[in-house]
């Protein structure tokens, strides 16, 4: 049976480990990175305009510009325009892949775009304390520039998310799984994932 396991993810919950484990402890491809570079490949985009793009708000550049008329100047278009080309990049890898076989996809709106009977959509969040930590050791950065870090990266996720997506980024109807890896930590998310792997695919066969 095949397994697409996609994870979405609070900036400092771990989720990305939680990934990476999963397609350890399951023997299949995991992409995030790879998956940027694959669209690159694909796309002729470079892997810096991907990244850039992916998790910015359509509308970004007009607030960064600071010129209430950036529409009018046609700026704004045409970075809907990069954002678009970004997005369709990741779209036509992630239908790709899935047709190759069992992976876990990292983030880049995955669950949205597949099929929600062909995928296992999991939402990975934690308590502040554990994010900030994580992303102070991480990063190397005090308290405050971390917790500024992760207000700010999950602001770009949810807007990404929510504009790409029909469900909001962060609820429970946007996904199949929610699970706290301040709870269950990241090897007790991995084992609830397989075991959910398991019951799927136990259902299916009845």
């Amino acid at each position: 049976m095949q397994n697409i396991i996609c994870i979405g993810r609070q900036y400092g919950s771990g989720g990305r480990e939680i990934g990476e484990k999963l397609s350890r402890v399951l023997g299949i491809p995991c992409y995030d990175k790879l998956l940027i570079k694959k669209a690159s490949l694909e796309s002729g985009l470079s892997e810096e305009f991907i990244e850039r793009t992916e998790e910015s708000p359509i509308n970004s550049i007009q607030f960064l510009s600071g010129n209430p008329y950036a529409d009018i100047a046609g700026i704004g278009n045409t970075f809907y325009s990069e954002s678009q080309q970004a997005y369709n990049a990741e779209q036509n890898v992630i239908e790709q892949i899935v047709k190759q076989g069992s992976c876990v996809i990292i983030g880049r709106c995955a669950s949205s775009i597949l099929p929600r009977e062909k995928r296992l959509s999991v939402f990975i969040y934690a308590d502040e304390e554990d994010k900030t930590k994580r992303v102070m050791e991480r990063n190397q950065i005090d308290e405050k520039r971390a917790r500024h870090r992760i207000k700010h990266i999950n602001r770009m996720r949810k807007q990404f998310f929510d504009f790409y997506s029909n469900t909001e980024w962060g609820q429970p109807e946007s996904y199949d799984m929610m699970l706290s890896s301040s709870r269950f930590g990241i090897d007790g998310c991995v084992s609830l994932i397989i075991d959910c792997l398991k019951e799927k695919e136990a259902s299916g066969n009845e």
